[in-house]
C-alpha cells in the first residue's frame, strides 16, 4: 500500500498544503493566501478545514507541518516566527492534534526543505545532504545518514549566520558579518542601490523606471543576462561570498550534495558559477569533488514535500 503523508508549509504570504506519497510525489494539493498578521486561531483553523476538504484525507496516515522561525520540535510549540507576527509560543502540534490525521510533527521551513530536497533533487539517492534556502534570509537544513539532524536545541544548520568577516556589517541576529548580510534578498538590493548611485547603469534604471527603492534579485537577474557588467559583478560577488562559506561546511561536514533554494537562487549559473569556483578555490579537492552543488529545480514544492515527508 502507498501511504499517503499531509504537508503544510506555513508561510507569512501563503500557506500551501499537499497530500504526498512516500516517495515525495504530490496526489494533491491546495493554497491559502495568509496575512502575516493574522491571529493563529483563525489561520489554524483554516487549515484545517482546508485539508480535510482534499479529496484523498481519508487516506492520509501523518502530518507534517514547516513554520520559518525559531521552533521547539520536540514540543510541536512554535516559539517565534518572524513571518508571523502573532505567532509566539503558539502549540501548534496541540492545536492541530485530533483534526488532522496521525502524528502530527512540527518543525522549521530550512529542515522541511531539506527533507524535500532529498526526494525531489536527489530523488532519495543523497545521504548526506545541506539545503541552503536564499530568500529574505539564508537558512539551511541537514540531513546527515538519511534523517534530519537538528542538533541539542533543535537550531542546527544556521548557515545563514555562519559569518563571513567578523568586522562585517551587523545582522538581526546580534552579530556581524554573516553570510546573509551579504547574500539575502534585502541586502543585495540595498548593494546594488549603492553602486548604481555610484556609477550608474542603464539597463538597471531603466528595468526599475529610475526607481531604485525598486531593483529586487530578479530585476539584478534580468539586467545581467541583458549584459549589464554592474549586475554581472553583483552576481559574482555573492556566488563569491557564499562559496567562501560554504567552502568551509563542505570541508566540516563532507555531504554528498548542496542544494540552493529559495526566491535568490532563481539567478541560476549567476550565482552557481561563481559559488563552484571558489568551492574548489576552497575546499579540499577530495570533499569538493565528492559533492554535487545544485540549484533545487523544485523550490515551490520543497517546504510543502518535505513536511509531509516529516511524518513519514
Amino acid at each position: 500500500m502507498n501511504k499517503m503523508y499531509l504537508g503544510v508549509d506555513l508561510g507569512g504570504t501563503e500557506i500551501k498544503i499537499a497530500i504526498v506519497d512516500q516517495t515525495g510525489s504530490i496526489i494533491e494539493e491546495t493554497g491559502i493566501a495568509n496575512n502575516g498578521a493574522s491571529v493563529p486561531k483563525t489561520v489554524i483553523a483554516e487549515i484545517i478545514r482546508r485539508s480535510r476538504a482534499m479529496r484523498n484525507f481519508s487516506q492520509v496516515v501523518g502530518t507534517g507541518v514547516g513554520v520559518a522561525g525559531d521552533i521547539d520540535q520536540k514540543k510541536g510549540i512554535v516559539r517565534f516566527s518572524p513571518n508571523l507576527g502573532n505567532w509566539k509560543k503558539v502549540p501548534l502540534r496541540k492545536m492541530l492534534a485530533g483534526h488532522l490525521p496521525g502524528d502530527i510533527v512540527v518543525d522549521n521551513d530550512a529542515n522541511v526543505a531539506a527533507l524535500g530536497a532529498v526526494w525531489l533533487d536527489a530523488q532519495g539517492k543523497a545521504r548526506n545532504l545541506i539545503c541552503v534556502t536564499l530568500g529574505t534570509g539564508v537558512g539551511g537544513g541537514i540531513v546527515c545518514q538519511g534523517k534530519l539532524y537538528r542538533g541539542s536545541s533543535g537550531t542546527a544548520g544556521e548557515i545563514g549566520h555562519m559569518s563571513f568577516d567578523h568586522d562585517g556589517p551587523k545582522c538581526n541576529c546580534g552579530s556581524s558579518g554573516c553570510i546573509e548580510r551579504y547574500i539575502g534578498a534585502p541586502y543585495l538590493s540595498r548593494f546594488a542601490k549603492g553602486l548604481v548611485e555610484v556609477e550608474g547603469s542603464k539597463i538597471i534604471s531603466k528595468l526599475v523606471n529610475n526607481n531604485l527603492d525598486a531593483i529586487t534579485p530578479a530585476i539584478l537577474s534580468q539586467a545581467a543576462l541583458m549584459g549589464d557588467p554592474l549586475a554581472k559583478r553583483i552576481w559574482v560577488d555573492a556566488g563569491e561570498k557564499l562559496g567562501v562559506v560554504l567552502a568551509s561546511v563542505i570541508n566540516f561536514y563532507n555531504p554528498d550534495m548542496v542544494v540552493l533554494a529559495g526566491g535568490v537562487s532563481k539567478a541560476g549559473k549567476l550565482l552557481l558559477d561563481p559559488v563552484k569556483r571558489m568551492v574548489k578555490i576552497r575546499a579540499f579537492s577530495t570533499s569538493s569533488r565528492e559533492c554535487k552543488i545544485v540549484i533545487s529545480r523544485y523550490t515551490q514544492k520543497l517546504g510543502v514535500v518535505g513536511a509531509a515527508l516529516l511524518a513519514k
